[in-house]
């Protein structure tokens, strides 16, 4: 080759290099130090050692990708490249001709044939550049280092391949790698080749999550039937990159709820998603449309949030605290769980009695539950049976909050006893069962004073009989001084 063809391969060998740095960008920050045995050194440009091994090494963190480009040598401190993903697929696949000449870079004519090349070139609809095979598949272990099945590196033969990630595994994507191009060998612009070439691709994390929210209920009740809502806020994140083909929540409630109703925020029902109910698995599944043009997954992308409000109605007590978890899926890939909130609930009981006697319990008296001090918001009635017992299960709180302040008054009391209007505090406690009623003793009523009979009027009747005897005795007695005169 003349100097003058070498100049050109030069200039051609440059431009192809800094095209395909911009592939392997994502090295801010860091040293870019190739190691000593990664390089050959050559007498001059083009002189590729057709028998060196050829490898390609990709590492995948977090974080926005640098737009300063990578020269394909490995870092000596990734510390500041954020955290190795694992789990993610790339796929290497050789690119093989453009039109019909064969693209082979052990030749000066196979860098004619990719001089500017950019990854979009190879990508577009109708491209003159052809993909050939077998494509490659790596994946990345815990340290973020794409390797085979067999926990190796891919040894690759020369020529140009495409990287295209092709799947997120566990990770929340919320910008994918773009695609790119490397050369194997990679030309280093000072006259050597770089045979074993690294590759820093960034992906951006969505770190929102599925999530679950409670409200208290909002029907103004506070007892068992009362509605309780939910909100699931879903994001939608598939697990490789590409539309948006399928989208499902699926709720399993708890057998203490019943399903009363959905809304989804910004979409509507039976044209955007259509709702169904298994009563006999007690769950909810809400599924987008498909196949019809700018309605259901259609509005979707990735990195979307669907907020979805749910209603339930609370049907029973149980152990007092009620949990509720959806799944969500995107394009039929591995659900991901919402959190779990709960809904807590526990009992009010009261034992009523005679005063002074527990033992004596009293059944009919009825008392009336407030939310305030003031008695002016009543929650709920209840009655007491044979026992004394009475009782009224009574929302509490939400997660954390396991006990809840109410007020009660007697509002009726017992046949045959005095109403009891003092107002109690009592404070509830999520459970299934009251640690301890709370007890209210009665007065049993007085009654109108009887007439005495018996001994005690006995006793009466004679003393007023001797009372009359002892006047009349006295009497004579005068009669007879007076008469003696």
């Amino acid at each position: 080759m003349t100097q003058a063809g070498k100049a050109s391969l030069a200039r051609r060998l440059a431009a192809v290099a800094g095209a395909l740095a911009v592939g392997i960008m994502g090295l801010a920050g860091a040293s870019m130090t190739a190691n000593a045995t990664d390089d050959i050194p050559v007498t001059g440009v083009g002189n590729i050692v057709p028998a060196e091994k050829t490898s390609l090494t990709i590492h995948k963190y977090d974080g926005n990708p640098s737009q300063k480009p990578g020269d394909g040598s490995e870092l000596n401190d990734v510390s500041a490249l954020g955290n190795p993903l694992k789990g993610v697929e790339f796929t290497i696949t050789p690119v093989a001709s453009k039109g019909a000449a064969a693209i082979d870079l052990d030749t000066p004519g196979g860098w004619d044939l990719i001089d500017g090349i950019k990854a979009t070139d190879v990508t577009a609809a109708g491209s003159v550049y052809k993909l050939g095979s077998p494509a490659t598949v790596v994946t990345t272990d815990e340290s973020g280092v794409g390797k085979l099945a067999d926990g190796t590196v891919p040894v690759l033969p020369h020529g140009l391949y495409l990287v295209t990630e092709t799947g997120y595994g566990d990770n929340v994507i919320k910008t994918e790698a773009a695609p790119f191009l490397v050369t194997l060998p990679l030309p280093q612009g000072n006259g050597k080749w770089l045979y074993k070439v690294h590759a820093y691709p960034k992906n951006v994390v969505d770190t929102n999550v599925p999530t679950k929210e409670v409200k208290d209920p909002t029907d103004g009740r506070v007892t068992i039937g009362s509605t309780v809502p939910w909100t699931i806020k879903a994001p939608v994140q598939p697990s490789k990159p590409g539309t948006i083909t399928s989208f499902v929540i699926s709720d399993k409630l708890d057998p203490r709820l019943t399903f009363k109703d959905l809304s989804i925020e910004g979409f509507t029902k039976d044209t955007d998603y259509t709702v169904a109910v298994d009563n006999a698995t007690n769950t909810v599944t809400i599924t987008f449309v498909t196949g019809q043009p700018g309605v259901g997954v259609k509005k979707l992308k990735a990195g979307d949030l669907v907020t979805v409000t749910l209603n339930t109605t609370v049907t029973s007590l149980g152990n007092g605290v009620i949990p509720n978890e959806a799944l969500v899926f995107t394009n039929d890939g591995k659900g991901k769980p919402t959190t779990k909130p709960t809904t807590n609930w526990g009992p009010l009981e009261v034992l009523k009695y005679a005063k002074g006697d527990p033992a004596k319990t009293l059944a009919g008296a009825e008392f009336t539950v407030y939310s305030d001090e003031a008695v002016t918001k009543i929650v709920g009635t209840f009655v007491t049976g044979a026992d004394g017992k009475g009782s009224i299960a009574l929302f509490v709180g939400n997660n954390d909050d396991v006990s809840q302040d109410y007020w009660i008054k007697e509002t009726k009391a017992p046949a045959g006893y005095v109403l009891d209007a003092t107002v109690r505090k009592v404070t509830v406690k999520a459970g299934a069962t009251a640690t301890q009623p709370y007890g209210v003793e009665n007065v049993q009523q007085g009654h109108p004073n009887l007439p005495l009979t018996g001994a005690s009027g006995t006793v009466a009747m004679t003393l007023g009989g001797l009372t009359l005897v002892l006047v009349g005795a006295g009497a004579y007695v005068l009669a007879r001084k007076r008469s003696a005169r």
